[in-house]
């Protein structure tokens, strides 16, 4: 196979071990996310991109050291819901155990952020938070827009009511994790910083 060659669109039927051997076979640069069934391939994420999901790592990981947590925020790593075998997405920031072992996922994680992409459509958004939202020991879901001032906050607590923060002093409260933030703490070092 031309690892190179366009990729046909895979039959929804697609389980993570077909997924994986599926990986192997891509160049290591390419971002593929298991989304139901069907391997769907994400644009390469831009400097802002990146940089918020380093912002929101920090910002936890600061707090999960200062409170003796053993908890990390992780970036890029698969996550994996037990009994669920069609579903592996690569989220941006992912909660889990400070205790990290050889795996290349999580299956035991609290918290999931993705930040929106252009390759990103809002039909695989909702799969994705639906998942999210059904595994076991998860507290939260950030859905974060790179472009513009906008985090979604989904959270246990609330019944995964969806709270929608747009204007860079607009607070950013997981109290389970005790991190409080403002918006703009999120887009440090990206177009939207407000220091700039």
């Amino acid at each position: 196979m031309n690892v190179n060659a366009p990729v046909r669109q895979h039959p929804g039927t697609m389980d993570v071990s077909e997924f994986m051997a599926f990986l192997e076979m891509r160049p290591k640069e390419e971002r593929w996310h298991l989304i139901e069934g069907f391997a769907v391939m994400m644009a390469p994420p831009s400097l802002a991109h990146q940089r918020i999901a380093l912002n929101l790592c920090e910002l936890l990981n600061r707090e999960f050291m200062a409170q003796g947590r053993t908890l990390y925020a992780y970036h890029e790593i698969a996550i994996r819901l037990p009994g669920v075998i069609n579903f592996q997405p690569e989220p941006d920031v992912v909660v889990a155990s400070s205790m990290a072992g050889y795996e290349s996922f999580a299956e035991d994680f609290e918290l999931v952020a993705e930040i929106l992409s252009p390759s990103n459509t809002r039909a695989q958004t909702d799969v994705k938070l639906r998942r999210y939202r059904e595994a076991s020991h998860n507290l939260y879901v950030l859905v974060i827009e790179p472009r513009e001032y906008s985090v979604e906050i989904y959270a246990r607590s609330r019944a995964w009511e969806p709270v929608t923060r747009r204007r860079p002093n607009d607070p950013i409260e997981l109290p389970e994790f005790g991190l409080r933030c403002i918006v703009s703490d999120l887009y440090r070092g990206t177009p939207l910083d407000p220091h700039r």
